[in-house]
């Protein structure tokens, strides 16, 4: 099962859900670190760099202005955008290595494009909002509303970017996937229950 989610809409909570009811793996922070150890890299870095939304020149400066080189091996160094370019096609890899062992919930990282068409697979998109999203998380993360829309505009736009750029999809379009939740609608519990109904009308869990 893959689920991809809006910025806000309790997706981590969900997918928790989801793995604990199935007693399947939540491949979340576990993704970014193996992707970061197969590049000598730290989870944090692979999470900036999957999903950087600043051009080759800004991110050129910023390397230089952390005085950090943007290498994968002292002999070999490397240009910011291919460097995030190896961490992508990496991301990529470990995804499609997890979903063959099975029973695993991935979240984020269009993992339901990366892995295409396959009957034991369920794609799930979750939305809500964007009232009930700031409110949640200004409440989680002790923010003012504005700074609460501000990051979610910003996450929002960068997940969609990626999604039209590399993988040529709409992102959050019904389409690419089997089953789209409002939870604010339906409450995190609730969409627990409809994802795991789903899965099992879908025959990937009995």
């Amino acid at each position: 099962m893959t689920i991809s989610r809006e910025y806000g809409a309790a997706g981590l909570a969900v997918a928790d859900g989801v793995a604990r009811v199935l007693g399947y793996e939540l491949f979340s922070d576990a993704l970014k670190a193996r992707v970061a150890a197969r590049l000598g890299t730290s989870p944090d870095e692979v999470d900036r760099r999957a999903s950087s939304e600043q051009s080759l020149p800004e991110r050129m400066l910023a390397g230089l202005g952390e005085g950090t080189a943007e290498v994968l091996s002292p002999q070999a160094p490397r240009l910011p955008d291919e460097f995030d370019e190896a961490v992508r096609r990496e991301i990529e890899r470990t995804i499609r290595e997890r979903a063959e062992r099975g029973e695993v919930v991935i979240v984020g990282r269009n993992a339901g494009v990366v892995l295409g068409p396959r009957r034991d697979l369920v794609r799930v998109f979750l939305w809500a909002p964007r009232e009930w999203r700031v409110a949640r998380l200004a409440a989680t993360f002790n923010q003012t509303p504005g700074a609460a829309l501000a990051d979610l505009e910003r996450i929002d736009a960068g997940r969609a970017k990626i999604a039209k750029d590399r993988y040529k999809i709409k992102w959050g379009d019904a389409h690419a996937y089997d089953v789209t939740l409002n939870v604010a609608r339906v409450g995190i519990e609730g969409a627990v229950d409809l994802i795991v109904a789903a899965a099992h009308a879908a025959g990937v869990q009995r």
